[in-house]
């Protein structure tokens, strides 16, 4: 919806990269994730998401990790601390 994409969308940067290239990207197409990690070294595995963990365009996760995606900044494989739990009962 061409109206909502300056809610929805991440900012149009320009990156380096190409289809056939590992940082694949181009305009409207893209990798989803990247990844590198070798068994028994997960602790120095890698990360990259081209956007948050949320679907939802209100939640503060929605864009968490753009910026470190342009800028090729490594981001742990492996999760950190719970910040927040769930908790479903049965009612």
């Amino acid at each position: 919806m061409p109206v909502l994409a300056r809610f929805l969308d991440m900012p149009s940067v320009p990156m380096a990269g190409d289809t056939d290239m590992p940082h694949v990207h181009g305009s409207g197409f893209g990798a989803s994730e990247r990844f590198a990690v070798a068994p028994g070294h997960e602790d120095r595995a890698y990360f990259h998401m081209p956007g948050g963990q949320s679907g939802h365009p209100l939640s503060p996760y929605y864009r968490a990790g753009h910026e470190a995606w342009v800028r090729g900044e490594r981001q742990p494989f492996l999760p950190g601390p719970a910040e927040r739990t769930l908790t479903l009962r049965r009612e």
